[in-house]
């Protein structure tokens, strides 16, 4: 009999797996990425950012994007256009020139976007916050592969 019984506990903790993507992310994982966004969104803030900075925040402007875009949006979704569209400048400016600066009118709207992207991450199924992030990277990758000269 205790055989049958490990066969069941074997096959009850599949499932178990499956049913976490169902759920929204762990809220230590979550807490751990939140940080990171609303560290780097200090440094912004303070005019003291870096790329890493930078990148931190457009990824999660554009994460908040396509899980707004999914359903799971509260913000206005021009807002997330033109925080998109500041965060695209301060990336390019920041290529240029060495410094990641972003006018500080455009502060309230990433702050917004930031707690947005708090709440999405704790309230979003796992699944679709993992589905968002795979078409994020997988945008990112093409626009590296587009900026990058043809080795004909």
């Amino acid at each position: 009999m205790p055989h049958s019984r490990k066969k069941k506990c074997a096959k009850s903790s599949r499932p178990r797996a499956a049913r976490a993507y169902w759920l929204p992310m762990p809220q230590s994982d979550a807490d751990t990425i939140i940080l990171q966004c609303r560290l780097a969104l200090e440094v912004i803030r303070k005019g003291d950012a870096s790329q890493t900075d930078a990148q931190c925040i457009a990824h999660a402007v554009l994460l908040t994007r396509l899980l707004s875009e999914t359903g799971y949006g509260r913000l206005d979704p021009d807002v997330i256009l033109e925080a998109e569209e500041d965060m695209l400048s301060m990336l390019e400016g920041g290529a240029q020139t060495g410094q990641w600066r972003i006018p500080e009118a455009s502060l309230p709207a990433l702050t917004a976007i930031v707690n947005e992207h708090d709440r999405q991450l704790r309230e979003v199924r796992l699944a679709d916050v993992i589905a968002c992030n795979e078409r994020l990277e997988k945008f990112i990758a093409e626009a590296v592969r587009a900026q990058q000269p043809d080795a004909a």
